[in-house]
């Protein structure tokens, strides 16, 4: 039994490494340039405790299986081959065009569809998709929906995480949330069935055209997550949150995260960190998710699991739901391994969009994200414009840690490259008293870019220093100080 397990969660982790994985082996952030983690490791720093609860009348929480209490097969990482590229797969060769809508109860006022943007030829796009699916439900909302843009040329790729709450038009349907086209397409049998709608409604709101995707439920990611012995992520804000147990309906389970600092989760704590929505919003959830990701793929780094497509498909086909076939899924492999770190951009939806409180047809009300003109104008220059040049030293900060906290420094580190900056160094400082500020190395710094660095600490202006020092390696120094909070929204 536990074979069979074992077998089909690397099958799904072959899967993520060959579609998610390819976008998210490395760090990104919310710009359009990539940055690597700094390199310099921080030792000695205690993990705060994790408490895990449960209510009086049920019994405790077990706490999962470590790698240590449940051995697992270690693999060595395959050399590389001299087997050639695959050949461009034919079926995206052509941009895909709209399905025959299916009959339904749309309202007056229906919008006109948004024009195509036009991508360069052989850029592929695909859905990555997380579903909220429960163990007793045939069909689950598409809670997760992030786009990634592949251009095999270079190659790069640009992620795109759409919100859940988007309000759009569902050709065939009407009004509504965009993480319910997926149902709706299941349930009125539409032609492409649930992926056939979503694609057509990002095509109808959004203009994107879709050539694939790959969809995972919450369960199929808790078992990577276990069978890989757990995940590491940097918990920036205290959190607090109760969920039912997905072992037990009986019992409720509370996730409590009370300081920022290392946490160490298993499968179903990473699952109720990646879906708390208790005293956060959509954004710091979707951030929390791609930390997940990024912890589970730490795990996966040594494996060469994009070498061992063939003698995985069969497993992925039984564990993800996809449209790609084998021969699609080659070409992609054949592009993560080529794909350089600063060639992955990262970008959200969240910060370009209206959000708005609607009251709907049954007198009840939604929080929703509202499409407008500033929206369009990003998509257009997140997925069609140039990535910016390695070669721009204008985004390096160095990293001065005086917080006392050794953690600090990295928390700082995943700041800068959530606003577009780049951690070239960092050093432990002895606390010296004096607040969190901004060193700008040179007189002639970009105004713009200064601001930019004082906004992602939330810093005034009064917290920047002009210290000219030649020959610095970066333009900018942050220079962290005890009063740092890493609880940065």
């Amino acid at each position: 039994m536990f074979t069979r397990w074992f077998g089909r969660a690397l099958a799904l982790i072959g899967l993520v490494m060959l579609v998610q994985g390819l976008i998210w082996m490395s760090y990104g952030v919310i710009t359009d340039q990539q940055l690597e983690a700094p390199t310099d490791p921080l030792n000695g720093a205690e993990k705060p405790a994790l408490t895990i609860e449960t209510s009086e009348a049920s019994p405790p929480m077990q706490p999962a299986e470590t790698a240590a209490s449940t051995p697992v097969p270690t693999s060595t990482p395959l050399p590389p081959t001299s087997t050639p590229t695959p050949a461009f797969p034919a079926r995206w060769m052509v941009t895909p065009t709209p399905r025959p809508g299916v009959s339904g109860g749309s309202p007056e006022g229906i919008p006109e569809p948004r024009p195509l943007l036009i991508f360069p030829p052989k850029r592929v796009n695909l859905l990555l998709l997380g579903s909220d699916r429960r163990p007793e439900e045939r069909i689950g909302r598409t809670d997760t929906i992030i786009l990634a843009s592949i251009d095999p040329d270079e190659p790069s790729v640009r992620l795109l995480s759409i919100p859940r709450d988007l309000w759009v038009y569902i050709p065939g349907w009407g009004f509504n949330k965009i993480n319910t086209a997926y149902v709706h397409g299941e349930l009125a049998r539409y032609p492409g069935g649930g992926y056939g709608l979503l694609q057509d409604t990002l095509r109808y709101n959004l203009g994107l055209a879709v050539h694939g995707y790959a969809l995972v439920d919450f369960g199929g990611m808790r078992t990577i997550i276990d069978t890989l012995g757990g995940v590491d992520v940097n918990v920036r804000c205290p959190l607090y949150d109760v969920f039912p147990d997905p072992d037990n309906p009986t019992i409720t389970g509370t996730l409590s995260l009370p300081t920022p600092g290392r946490y160490h989760l298993d499968g179903k704590q990473a699952l109720w960190y990646m879906r708390s929505r208790h005293s956060t919003g959509d954004f710091d959830r979707s951030r929390r998710q791609q930390q997940v990701l990024e912890g589970l793929l730490d795990r996966l780094r040594e494996g060469g699991w994009l070498l061992r497509v063939p003698s995985l498909w069969s497993g992925i086909r039984q564990m993800v739901q996809t449209d790609l076939g084998l021969d699609e899924v080659l070409w992609l492999a054949s592009i993560g391994l080529r794909l350089d770190r600063s060639r992955i951009a990262r970008g959200w939806l969240h910060p370009v969009v209206a959000s708005e409180i609607i009251s709907t047809t049954t007198e009840s009300e939604l929080f929703v994200y509202l499409p407008t003109e500033q929206t369009y104008s990003y998509l257009e220059r997140f997925l069609l414009g140039p990535l910016p040049s390695r070669a721009s030293p204008i985004a390096r900060v160095e990293i001065i840690n005086a917080s006392g906290n050794p953690l600090y420094g990295e928390m700082a580190a995943e700041i800068l490259r959530e606003a577009g900056f780049e951690a070239v160094r960092m050093v432990e400082a002895i606390p010296d008293g004096r607040p969190t500020r901004v060193v700008a190395m040179s007189a002639a710094g970009s105004s713009s870019t200064t601001q930019a660095l004082l906004r992602a600490f939330r810093l005034p202006g009064s917290r920047l220093e002009v210290s000219p020092e030649p020959g610095a390696e970066a333009p900018y120094r942050i220079w962290l100080g005890a009063d740092f909070n890493p609880c940065v929204r």
